[in-house]
């Protein structure tokens, strides 16, 4: 029986509200894993991106898979692969712009037309051996990698002793604490990695609303935001994601968000992929150039 939009959020929500109770301040680390095992399509060879990431990314953490390909049943059996008997697809997520005409002026409008499909993971297939190699370098340091990226893409990052770390959207820059003032150097780098998510809103960037009132939902769902982009960002940098302490204070008013519209992960996941791909984006220019 085909899933109605409603019930496809519903499900989605379901999922990452059950995550969020279960782990606490870790949930998005549970998802969120090194450069090299980024959710990708084995067909196109390709990471996913959005709402795909977050589900794929939460099903390999629940289903404690070691790979991160995934493919449909029928690209499984076009490489010789076969299913194995009784393993559960997982469901993903594509948009398709769908051309209509209003009714009322005439007028052609692109609506999104959401298409489901179901993949099935590396691990639940046989005759399958993957060709990619995952090499991490242990002599990589996250403080300096996350420095460099955000020297790379422009931005004003200032260091002081202050407990904690901030984007102020009226002066467009970022304050954070020390790096020797964090626990490990993947707390700060993924800190960083998070309030650079928020810088990246400013309208001369991807123009999110970045003038809520702490408490209200809109600030709630900007910090689901830059919790889902900082994750992104960890993973495509090769760090480590941990959990910044304070977002403890958001998991219930995020956990309410979702229970009263299951929508909103989706909006959230769509604007954090759009600012970790606009990060990245930017900040290769300066990386080439390097």
């Amino acid at each position: 029986m085909k899933q109605t939009t409603a019930q496809i959020h519903q499900a989605i929500a379901d999922k990452v509200i059950d995550s969020m109770k279960t782990l606490g301040s870790s949930w998005s680390k549970s998802w969120s894993t090194p450069s090299g095992l980024m959710p990708t399509s084995m067909s196109t060879n390709k990471p996913y991106n959005g709402i795909n990431l977050l589900i794929l990314g939460l099903t390999r953490a629940t289903e404690n898979y070691s790979s991160n390909e995934w493919a449909t049943y029928n690209q499984w059996s076009k490489r010789n692969a076969q299913v194995i008997k009784g393993e559960k697809a997982t469901t993903v997520i594509f948009f398709k712009p769908l051309i209509i005409k209003d009714k009322a002026d005439g007028e052609e409008k692109t609506i999104p037309l959401m298409r489901t499909f179901s993949v099935f993971n590396a691990c639940q297939v046989s005759g399958y051996e993957s060709a990619a190699t995952v090499t991490i370098d242990p002599n990589t340091q996250p403080v300096t990698l996350a420095d460099d990226f955000a020297a790379s893409v422009g931005a004003d990052v200032r260091h002081s002793d202050v407990t904690s770390a901030f984007y102020v959207p009226s002066k467009d820059f970022i304050n954070v604490p020390f790096a020797t003032q964090f626990g490990s150097e993947e707390a700060y780098a993924t800190t960083l990695l998070h309030e650079l998510t928020h810088w990246s809103g400013a309208k001369s960037r991807c123009n999110r609303n970045l003038l809520n009132t702490f408490g209200t939902k809109d600030y709630a769902k900007e910090e689901l935001v830059a919790e889902l982009g900082a994750a992104m960002l960890a993973g495509s940098l090769a760090v480590s994601m941990v959990p910044r302490d304070d977002h403890a204070k958001y998991l219930n008013s995020w956990i309410k968000r979702l229970g009263e519209d299951p929508s909103i992960i989706f909006s959230a996941a769509a604007k954090a992929s759009q600012a970790a791909r606009w990060l990245t984006d930017t900040s290769e220019p300066a990386a080439i150039a390097a």
